[in-house]
């Protein structure tokens, strides 16, 4: 009978992925765990859930100011909008819950946690980091990454995506969102709560 390193290897460190690790180890399967990015939490956590729900919550609190009338309070004068302060709180949340999806955490419950980007060798061997590393079984967990559209000039012109728009240094005075869905009306509404004049397209 073939013997392996782990019962269970997990590519991805997101939420997908990190499900499967604590559930495994806390069930005694010897649990390897690998993300490329040098720290766990993913999309979600880093550049999706967490950091979009809490620009809408602070855009939120911004926009219920302005009225402030309309609830028999006084007027509100309100200075622009420092994006700088905003960013430090998103990070602030987002390292708050980075606690319970931590390194230190999946060791404990009894994973072992490597960092890079593995190469398979054969069906149940990578190559990580100059060594190799075997499992019975691999849950492929690598999650998403921003689509980029093919509009001809786009690769000429400089654009963001989910990985840089959360931690700007100022508040962008306008801003062309491509792709009216959930994501793209939710980031449209929140900047233009805070003051940028945003144009949304969708085909």
């Amino acid at each position: 009978m073939a013997k392996f390193d782990f019962d269970i290897g997990i590519l991805g460190g997101g939420s997908g992925g990190l499900t499967v690790a604590a559930g495994a180890a806390q069930l005694g399967a010897k649990t390897l765990l690998v993300d490329k990015e040098g720290k766990l939490g993913g999309d979600c956590l880093h550049y999706g859930c967490v950091p979009s729900k809490t620009l809408i919550a602070t855009s939120r609190v911004r926009h219920m100011m302005k009225r402030a009338e309309q609830f028999g309070l006084p007027e509100m004068e309100l200075p622009p909008v420092d994006f700088r302060n905003i960013a430090k709180r998103i990070q602030h949340v987002i390292g708050i819950i980075q606690k319970h999806d931590s390194e230190e955490r999946f060791c404990k419950l009894g994973a072992k946690v490597e960092f890079g980007e593995p190469t398979f060798i054969d069906e149940h061997s990578v190559r990580l980091n100059g060594k190799n590393y075997s499992a019975k079984n691999w849950v492929i967990a690598t999650g998403s990454s921003p689509s980029i559209p093919p509009i001809k000039g786009l690769d000429k012109t400089p654009f963001i995506t989910n990985k840089e728009i959360f931690s700007l240094e100022e508040l962008p005075k306008s801003m062309i969102i491509f792709g009216g869905g959930p994501i793209g009306t939710e980031m449209a509404q929140a900047f233009a709560r805070l003051g940028t004049k945003v144009t949304v397209i969708q085909r």
